[in-house]
């Protein structure tokens, strides 16, 4: 039997080119037959597509003729299909393409192909995102080849809503600016880069306050994203991403904002996104890694860095795995070197630390093993100390925030202050003040960190506290009432200071123009940083970028403010750059892996810098006048 003959599936594995040889030339009756079935006509895939998000012909019998432009058999179990220009519809609404779902025996197929196919039109996945294939297939034959590819749609910019990629569904496109990585946590676990069309996208309520304006930006950021797909089925760590030139390593990032040129493929549709699998391998540009801390003048540097759960054990060396962070002690030993490769840099007078175990303040605790590790790191055995909070733990939650300093530089002045009841005794983790003396000048100020409520975990959720769709995720109850208890706090001066400088920092978790960060701007605080070249960021998620990390001052202390920077070290990068060793080759841990400050933390830090001005004079009391007459008439 000759490859170029129908095949009904069942009959036999060896017709059709299903493992056969496709070279072989029919004779005979083979011939006349295979010739007659070519020739006869066929549905236009035009037809099948039509003009909305699903096929009008969905579980009717339909027999396509056109040319193999992607095999995906290997990965997606099938290929896609694109119509020759003489029976293409001029409808610029209507793809032009398919994808063939072939199951069972495979045959061997290669792009430029002429198959002939007949199945049942479907729409593979679930809810309105959905393929547009053909699938059951009792028919597939071969009926030549062409020298050249269907000519692809040209892209030039984004389309107007996100549903207008449908009209390349299943073609050969071309986008010819380049286009932006957003997000790249799954390149090396699924082969997937979330790429942009406009450049780097924000968070709507980053730029915007929960309304119109927010909702826009929602549409506009979903319409020019687009998923680059490698289309393989790998579980974890492949050795090679197929579209890439070089594999992730400290020379290749694969950044957040790294460019990718002149990329061609295939336009899929499936779990619930448009992608695109590139027919070549890409050209990128790689985004440069900020190798050293910003440059942020000041006499007083303050930095607010995330720990990413760092947990020490026992604080020997044993007692894991815990609750959070590291698996073992050689993981420890990794992330700790990756933290104070981190701290060291940004050199600070003042750390606040996010995510630290909340083990106390004895010898063995987390908050004391990076502080003695950092004096270690920089040969100064007493260089940094730590503030201990009012009670044995800050809190009840299993990470607390805490506050590093530079001992021969700031003094703490009385003991700190916390808050412990609700909306601080569960969701939201206890802050910690600490007013400090500057020891050369005794100008004064009061820290404050925070670590509020996540947008996680919202299946457990109150009714105050769902997502209302406004953008600022659930939670966002429990984040206000824990800004509105913040301003009453400080209000009462709870460190007994006497000074009106404040600076309130930390992970916030709302972005700049959530409810909770308003509220502290219209009580009088102040925002730092917001006049950063490239945009305000310091986290990264689902491809849109913004800052869950803040830093605002009292008005007193933003006259003394003499810059403000955030360092992207960590939002940027991806995940298998960080301290973890789970599920990933020897050969991705030699690319991957350094004792760096990169991903030491999903957050990025917030360095600022003071000139703080010291206590005015005391001037010395003048007697009253009537004293002054009558010590002169003595």
């Amino acid at each position: 039997m000759s490859c170029t003959r129908w095949l009904l599936l069942g009959i036999s594995v060896a017709l059709g080119g299903y493992g056969c040889d496709r070279g072989a030339s029919p004779t005979g009756k083979d011939a006349s037959a295979a010739s007659s079935a070519c020739e006869a006509p066929a549905d236009l895939i035009s037809s099948i597509q039509g003009a909305a998000l699903k096929s009008p012909l969905v579980g009717q019998l339909a027999t396509v003729e056109a040319v193999v432009i992607a095999d995906a058999i290997d990965g997606l179990g099938g290929v896609f299909v694109q119509e020759q220009q003489p029976d293409r519809d001029g409808d610029p609404m209507t793809s032009e393409g398919l994808f063939i779902q072939i199951d069972g025996a495979r045959p061997k197929v290669e792009r430029g192909d002429v198959i002939r196919v007949h199945g049942r039109v479907a729409e593979i996945g679930e809810g309105e995102e959905t393929l547009t294939a053909l699938v059951e297939l009792s028919a597939f034959q071969f009926c030549g080849k062409v020298d050249e590819l269907p000519q692809a749609a040209l892209i030039e910019e984004p389309p107007l809503v996100a549903q207008d990629w449908e009209v390349h569904e299943g073609m050969s496109i071309h986008i010819e600016p380049p286009v932006t990585v957003l997000a790249n946590y799954a390149l090396l676990s699924r082969g997937e880069l979330l790429v942009g069309l406009q450049g780097r996208q924000w968070v709507p309520t980053e730029r915007h306050p929960p309304g119109e304006a927010a909702r826009t930006l929602v549409d506009d950021n979903a319409r020019a994203q687009l998923l680059i797909d490698d289309g393989s089925v790998a579980a974890s760590a492949p050795e090679q991403v197929r579209y890439l030139k070089s594999m992730p390593s400290i020379d290749a990032p694969y950044r957040v904002g790294t460019q990718l040129h002149n990329l061609a493929g295939v336009l899929d549709q499936r779990g619930g996104s448009y992608r695109l699998h590139p027919s070549e391998r890409v050209e990128a540009e790689q985004a440069p890694r900020p190798e050293s801390a910003p440059e942020v003048e000041g006499q007083i540097r303050v930095a607010s860095f995330n720990l990413l759960n760092f947990f020490n054990g026992d604080g020997k060396g044993g007692g894991f795995p815990t609750a959070r962070g590291a698996s073992d002690a050689e993981e420890l030993t990794r992330q700790r070197a990756k933290l104070l490769s981190a701290l060291k840099a940004m050199d600070a007078d003042v750390y606040a630390v996010i995510e630290v175990e909340n083990d106390g303040y004895e010898k063995a605790s987390a908050i004391a093993e990076i502080t003695t590790r950092l004096n270690q790191t920089r040969g100064r055995p007493r260089e940094y100390d730590f503030v201990r909070g009012p009670q044995a733990r800050l809190g009840t939650d299993q990470i607390s925030v805490g506050l590093l300093y530079r001992a021969k530089k700031l003094k703490p002045i009385g003991p700190a202050a916390t808050l412990t009841q609700a909306p601080f005794d569960t969701l939201n983790r206890a802050p910690l003040a600490q007013t400090f003396d500057v020891i050369k000048s005794k100008a004064r100020f009061t820290l404050v960190v925070n670590h509020w409520k996540s947008k996680g975990g919202c299946d457990d959720a109150d009714a105050a506290n769902v997502d209302r769709g406004d953008g600022q995720g659930c939670w966002n109850a429990v984040r206000v009432e824990a800004a509105r208890m913040l301003i009453d706090w400080l209000a009462t001066d709870p460190t007994a200071s006497g000074d009106p400088d404040m600076l309130v920092i930390g992970d916030l978790n709302s972005y700049s123009r959530e409810d909770p960060v308003r509220l502290l701007l219209d009580a009088g605080f102040n925002q730092l940083g917001h006049n950063d070249a490239g945009g305000h960021y310091s986290f990264v998620y689902d491809g849109l970028s913004g800052s869950l990390d803040h830093g605002l001052v009292s008005d007193s202390l933003a006259a003394q403010v003499r810059g403000a920077a955030i360092w992207h070290i960590n939002s940027d990068e991806m995940p298998d750059f960080d301290f973890n060793r789970e599920g990933r080759s020897r050969a991705v841990e030699a690319r991957m892996f350094r004792s760096d400050p990169f991903r030491s933390s999903d957050h990025d830090p917030l360095i600022a810098g003071f000139d703080l001005a010291p206590p005015a004079p005391e001037l010395p009391q003048m007697p009253e006048p009537a004293k002054l007459i009558e010590a002169a008439a003595k």
